[in-house]
């Protein structure tokens, strides 16, 4: 019976695979048979003039990396789990290496949890709840950065959002909604009580599930009020750097753009309704959000722009593979240390 259920999960695991991967494929022919991505995209990357921007881009995703590794160091921290930023450098490298090189088959996040937990056993339950809580307070900065440049789009009276005015304040609606949520549990969770009552409620519910980790994480964090704000403002700077290496890609196309304040804010919706995971890693659907949010704003290069993105975040990702077939638990020296007052 048990082999039964393992065999219909894989069957449904690799006809969700294959779902995926037919999107994409109709999804990029889609992109050139309407002219959003033709050969010149390709010719434009042969072009000497065009490497230098290449190259910043790539800096500005390298120092997005940095920034990633220091908020990971930060929320380790807080579990007095404290690994040098160089190594955790090589985990958000080898992260990043199956999220975008290979995406698909094991996702970035597993990866860096996988080792965490080998290299620190007694520290397993709260190393998996803090990855994900990084990758929380990564969405949470995604979100609020778009529902800011919703915000300033709807009062711009952008003219691409009148048939969509409904969903878009629906959409505002829900970050609120979210953003309060998260401040109260912000807010009480620094009571010790609080943290309690909600300690054995999630035991009572979840059974020391992966939902009971993240609570976990969570509690740690909320104790350290400050590192988790910190973490936080980090995320929105991080969103803010990859945002800067994707609009230095605009001089690689010729064209007139519009003002760099709408393009960051239409790219941030992009990014945001491009986190769905619709095709493998996204590929071919980000792009096609990018081509009708850059055309509602007078461009008709967002496919091309995000596809070029998507380059320079492989490129920069590939180190992460060779990091990953020479990766030891053994050289993660765990440091032992007070908790961060």
């Amino acid at each position: 019976m048990a082999l039964g259920i393992q065999g219909v999960g894989r069957v449904r695991k690799y006809a969700l695979t294959f779902l995926k991967l037919s999107v994409a494929v109709l999804v990029v022919f889609y992109l050139f048979r309407s002219g959003w991505l033709t050969k010149g995209t390709f010719l434009n990357l042969s072009k000497r003039d065009n490497l230098p921007f290449i190259i910043i881009s790539c800096l500005f995703f390298i120092i997005a990396q940095m920034l990633c590794t220091v908020r990971l160091v930060l929320l380790l921290g807080t579990i007095t789990f404290r690994l040098p930023f160089s190594k955790v450098f090589k985990l958000v490298l080898i992260g990043n290496f199956f999220n975008t090189v290979i995406p698909g088959m094991v996702g970035g996040d597993v990866v860096k949890g996988f080792y965490l937990v080998k290299s620190h056993e007694q520290k397993r339950i709260q190393s998996a709840g803090i990855v994900i809580m990084d990758r929380i307070l990564g969405f949470l900065a995604l979100t609020f950065i778009g529902g800011l440049s919703l915000a300033y789009l709807l009062w711009q009276r952008n003219t691409s959002l009148d048939l969509h005015l409904y969903e878009s304040y629906i959409v505002l609606a829900v970050i609120a909604s979210v953003f309060c949520l998260f401040g109260v549990f912000f807010i009480f969770g620094r009571n010790p009580r609080f943290r309690d009552k909600m300690k054995a409620l999630f035991v009572t519910l979840f059974r020391r599930s992966l939902f009971y980790d993240l609570a976990e994480s969570f509690g740690a964090l909320v104790k350290h009020h400050r590192i988790l704000i910190y973490s936080f403002c980090l995320s929105i700077l991080i969103q803010l750097t990859s945002l800067g290496g994707l609009l230095i890609l605009c001089n690689i196309v010729s064209g007139a753009f519009p003002s760099v304040v709408t393009l960051t804010a239409v790219s941030s919706v992009v990014i945001l309704l491009g986190v769905l995971p619709v095709t493998p890693g996204n590929i071919g659907w980000t792009e096609l959000i990018a081509a009708f949010g850059w055309s509602a704003v007078g461009s008709n290069a967002g496919a091309e722009i995000f596809f070029y993105w998507r380059l320079v975040t492989v490129l920069c990702s590939i180190p992460g593979g060779l990091f990953y077939l020479t990766f030891d638990t053994k050289w993660i020296s765990v440091q032992k240390g007070e908790e961060f007052s």
